[in-house]
């Protein structure tokens, strides 16, 4: 399922921006109490990702490279592999001497490539005293992605969970004060080249989903008009606030884009980060982060996976 995503562009603009609106300012969030353990439901759990962000968040900034974030690769590892998914570290070196890591983990046997890609990045903005913490820009992703994890190995889920991939991308955020084609998205564009021409078929990239009352806004300018339709069905079928789940006018340079340049069908969702002044500030700490804004993000995906990787229908 390949698209042109320079050839669907405008048609993206003309179909669809209908649905964008403009959401009103985040709400504030008060520290929700930390569960103790994770519990077992057969339906996503905002307060099992709320736990997973706080124990990320515990660890301190997470830069890359940083003891913090070898550390947290450990904690993902523990985790995903309790529920039975088989990890693995992806090692590179964008330039000499700066060396990073991906995290990549599958369900079930084989190691061909999964049509579905669901990813994050974890690394979070600066060095030493100017390290942020990233509760939402970090940590938020990652999250929902390890609750995905446990629910997707569920005996129900698992016929999803054989034809998705999970990838935790390092080096999202940039050394300089802002991502460009040079700097950030290390990560994602060494992964792209890794594979070659053995690429997923889709992709969906989780940035700053976990604040309370945040507006996702979709980039319309580097998604197809597929994955715009996937994504406003879903939000839809949800019953989802369509002011606080919108598209927006506009593109990201975020982990999606080197996969959507390469033809992959991507999907970022990503809050609109620009309202507010949370961003790559202190701010960014769990006071922003909600259990019922995370179980949104998970229930969403969820509702894009029966979508887009249909099980076959049993006969009676």
């Amino acid at each position: 399922m390949r698209g042109d995503v320079a050839g669907t562009l405008f048609a993206a603009i003309f179909l669809l921006v209908g649905c964008e609106k403009q959401g009103g300012p985040e709400e504030s969030s008060e520290i929700h109490p930390v569960p103790q353990s994770v519990e077992s439901t057969v339906s996503f759990s905002g307060n099992n990702a709320y736990l997973h962000c706080a124990k990320l968040c515990a660890l301190g900034p997470r830069p890359t490279g940083s003891p913090a974030y070898v550390a947290q690769l450990a904690y993902l590892r523990q985790q995903l592999e309790q529920v039975g998914w088989r990890t693995h570290e992806e090692n590179f070196e964008p330039y000499p001497g700066r060396k990073m890591t991906n995290l990549h983990a599958v369900y079930g046997e084989g190691d061909a490539q999964r049509p579905m890609l669901l990813s994050c990045h974890i690394d979070t903005k600066g060095q030493g005293s100017k390290a942020i913490l990233g509760a939402d820009d970090g940590a938020s992703g990652a999250a929902t992605l390890l609750e995905l994890a446990r629910l997707l190995s569920l005996e129900a889920n698992r016929g999803y969970a054989a034809r998705v991939e999970l990838v935790f991308f390092d080096g999202e955020e940039s050394f300089g004060e802002r991502i460009t084609p040079e700097d950030g998205l290390y990560g994602s564009r060494y992964d792209v080249n890794r594979r070659g021409d053995n690429l997923p078929a889709m992709m969906i990239n989780l940035d700053m989903v976990g604040g309370a009352g945040k507006t996702i806004g979709v980039p319309v300018w580097d998604t197809t008009v597929t994955m715009c339709e996937q994504y406003c069905q879903a939000v839809s079928a949800l019953h989802l606030p369509e002011e606080r789940w919108t598209l927006h006018n506009g593109a990201y340079w975020d982990d999606h884009r080197p996969f959507a340049e390469a033809g992959v069908e991507t999907l970022n969702l990503i809050a609109q980060f620009g309202k507010g002044s949370w961003w790559h500030t202190r701010k960014d700490n769990m006071s922003r982060i909600s259990a019922h804004s995370l179980r949104e993000t998970g229930e969403l995906v969820m509702q894009l996976l029966r979508q887009l990787l249909p099980l076959p229908t049993q006969s009676s």
